[in-house]
C-alpha cells in the first residue's frame, strides 16, 4: 500500500466529480482521481466547474486553449504527490491512451463507469463504441457486449439485455455470459420461451432442464432467507419492458439495482 503525506491543507470549498459521485478536497485527492481515472478527463474533457476550482481553491490556471492531455500534465506536475519516476509513467500512459482509436476509449470508459456502478454513463459510453465494434478484438468485442447487457438489467431492460448476452456467447463461449442470458430467461418466467433460447446456443432440452431446475433451486435457497422475508414487505412488483413480472430469485439483485439507476438519474 502506498502511504502519501498530504503537504495541503484542505480547500475551503469541495468540488464533486459528479459522473463518479467523488468529492474533491485536496490537492492530493485530485491526483489520486486523476492517476485512476484519466481515461474520463481525455475522453470527456476536465470540467469547467472543475478547472475553476482548480484555479480558485489551488492557485492553478489551466489555459482554456491547450489540449486536455497537456492540461492533465500541468496539474501532476504542480506539486509533490507524484515522484518523478511516477509523472513520467502516468504521461507516457495518458499519451498511449491519448492515441487510442475513439472505440477503444469509449469502451475503456465504459469499463470505468461500470468499475464505479455508473450504470447508465457506462451503457452510454458502450454504445458509442457498437457502431464500430469489428475494430476491436474478439474479447473486447465479447466484452462490450456483455457490459452492455449488464447494464440494460440494471436499467430494467430485460428482453434487450438478454440479446446482447447472446451476441456476447456467440462470440465466443464464456460461463458468465451463459449465467446471465439464463438467468435474465428464468426471471421472464416462461418456461417454454427459456427452452427456446437455450436451443438459440445449441444446448439439448437435457441440458436446459437442468440448467431450470438449479436456478430454481437457487430461488428457493433464497426464498426462506431473512433478507426475502424484508424485501417481501416492501412489495415490490415492477413490470418489465415485455410486461412479464420478475422471479422471486431476484429480489434481492433488482432491489439493488433499482436503488442504484435511482441514484445515478436522479
Amino acid at each position: 500500500m502506498r502511504m502519501v503525506l498530504c503537504e495541503t491543507e484542505e480547500s475551503r470549498r469541495t468540488y464533486t466529480l459528479n459522473s463518479f459521485g467523488q468529492t474533491i478536497s485536496s490537492y492530493e485527492e485530485l491526483c489520486y482521481i486523476i492517476s485512476g481515472q484519466y481515461l474520463y478527463f481525455l475522453t470527456e474533457g476536465i470540467p469547467e466547474g472543475m478547472r475553476e476550482w482548480i484555479e480558485e481553491e489551488l492557485g492553478l490556471v489551466l489555459p482554456a486553449e491547450e489540449e486536455t492531455k497537456k492540461q492533465l500534465e500541468h496539474i501532476i506536475g504542480y506539486r509533490n504527490y507524484f515522484t518523478v519516476p511516477e509523472q513520467r509513467m502516468l504521461v507516457q500512459q495518458m499519451r498511449t491512451a491519448y492515441l487510442y482509436s475513439s472505440v477503444r476509449k469509449h469502451k475503456m470508459l465504459g469499463d470505468l463507469y461500470l468499475k464505479h456502478s455508473r450504470y447508465l454513463s457506462a451503457y452510454h459510453a458502450y454504445q458509442k463504441s457498437l457502431s464500430g465494434l469489428m475494430q476491436l478484438k474478439t474479447k473486447e468485442q465479447q466484452e462490450v457486449l456483455y457490459h452492455t447487457g449488464l447494464c440494460l438489467t440494471r436499467m430494467f431492460r430485460f428482453q434487450e439485455a438478454k440479446e446482447f448476452f447472446k451476441r456476447s456467447c456467440r462470440l465466443k463461449e464464456n460461463k458468465k455470459c451463459q449465467e446471465a442470458y439464463f438467468i435474465v430467461s428464468y426471471m421472464q418466467g416462461d418456461y417454454q420461451k427459456f427452452l427456446e433460447d437455450g436451443r438459440a446456443l445449441s444446448f439439448t432440452e437435457e441440458q436446459l432442464r437442468e440448467i431450470h431446475e438449479n436456478i430454481s433451486a437457487m430461488e428457493e435457497r433464497f426464498s426462506g432467507s431473512e433478507e426475502s422475508t424484508a424485501l417481501k414487505k416492501i412489495g415490490y412488483h415492477r413490470k418489465k419492458p415485455d410486461d412479464l413480472m420478475t422471479r422471486r430469485l431476484t429480489w434481492s439483485m433488482l432491489e439493488r439495482w433499482k436503488n442504484e439507476y435511482r441514484r445515478e438519474i436522479v
